[in-house]
């Protein structure tokens, strides 16, 4: 068996065998540091330092079944030696599940992980299956990539897919929703802005409204835009933009002054905010960790008043309000538990104000307990 040298230096020999469906099993040894071992993982530690575990006086231990190239992955990442990016796409989902096992800390994964997706053509993935590795990882810019390229390029419901087995491992549910969330509205400010001429239209008394309202939405129907309700079914947001490039309607020379608008003009001005209007969903924005006010609660109260340079604090990269507005709401519970705070908050201020009222501090369990009930 060939020795893979993690540290040249180590004191410890770990065995890892892996299972192929097509092929016979192999095995994998590496030379490690068993201290590094130990500080890296209470797993580990439990395991080489316990008095009644029969590895921890042993310089020979054996993970069990696993991945040899994620094994190598993490041994490395952890020895902070010569780090390697072999891994095929789904052994992402093992090194995930590694990560978990051994109670590693993911955070010092991220920097490997930003390095294997610049050498990657991620091109030949799904947009859909790089949202967890990309989540998982902190890769901000990736994030943002898949979601804003699921938000207009895909065609119906949005949904997240796995390419393993490893189904435990996924988005939290709100993420998809909100994602879907911002899609729909992508579709109400674009309905909105093509159905504004319809409006102003059924609104005029001249006698040629009824006929440049038909062919307005005429034109819209020949190149597949209208009616929304059932193109949105068959196309994406990004290919309903194309096909709006072609828009050329021009009302008749005969027509009021109030039918004789610049249509091609309104059409193109609607197109240029629906694509601009959705950045993506931002990993910093849904880190609560980084309030945008200096307080998490205000700035859910404040959602609707953040000024543009606000919506950015503590972000990586530059976006517009929705990108904050549908990323903050992405995790429910924990917008929920704010909501909570506030309620308990105002309730123990009324309480201290009242005269002759002897205040009692309130444990976080029975003002949990006092609102649920």
């Amino acid at each position: 068996m060939d020795v893979i040298e993690v540290d040249p230096a180590g004191d410890l020999f770990v065995d890892v065998n892996q299972s192929y469906d097509d092929g016979p099993p192999k095995s994998a040894r590496f030379k490690v540091n068993k201290a590094v071992l130990k500080k890296v993982s209470q797993v580990l530690l439990g395991m080489l330092a316990g008095s009644h575990r029969r590895e921890s006086t042993q310089s020979e231990v054996s993970l069990g079944d696993g991945h040899i190239a994620v094994t190598e992955v993490w041994l490395r990442v952890m020895h902070r030696t010569k780090l390697v990016y072999n891994l095929l796409f789904p052994e992402l989902w093992y090194l995930v599940q590694t990560i978990d096992y051994y109670a590693l800390d993911i955070t010092r994964f991220n920097d490997w992980f930003a390095t294997w997706y610049e050498q990657q053509n991620v091109l030949m993935f799904k947009s859909a299956e790089l949202l967890f590795p990309t989540w998982r990882f902190d890769h901000a810019e990736g994030f943002a990539k898949w979601t804003c390229d699921l938000a207009y390029g895909h065609t119906g419901h949005i949904t997240e897919k796995n390419p393993t087995e490893l189904y435990q491992y996924h988005l939290p549910a709100r993420l998809i929703q909100q994602l879907n969330a911002a899609k729909g509205r992508l579709r109400t400010v674009l309905f909105r802005g093509l159905w504004d001429p319809c409006h102003h239209l059924l609104a005029a008394n001249c006698d040629c409204k009824e006929k440049t309202l038909f062919d307005y939405q005429k034109h819209l129907y020949k190149i597949d835009v209208w009616p929304l309700e059932t193109i949105f079914l068959k196309y994406s947001i990004h290919e309903i933009l194309g096909n709006l490039a072609q828009f050329s309607y021009e009302a008749p020379a005969s027509a009021c002054g109030e039918c004789h608008k610049d249509y091609k003009g309104i059409v193109e001005r609607v197109a240029i905010m629906v694509k601009g209007y959705f950045n993506c969903l931002c990993l910093d924005c849904l880190d609560h960790s980084k309030p945008k006010t200096g307080d998490i609660d205000m700035d859910y109260w404040r959602h609707d008043k953040l000024k543009e340079h606000e919506w950015v604090l503590g972000c990586r990269f530059r976006h517009k309000q929705p990108t904050w507005y549908f990323s903050f709401n992405g995790l429910k519970e924990e917008r929920d538990r704010l909501v909570k705070r506030r309620v308990s908050e105002r309730r123990t201020q009324y309480l201290r104000n009242q005269r002759g009222y002897t205040f009692h501090e309130e444990s976080e369990t029975d003002e949990d307990e006092d609102e649920e009930g």
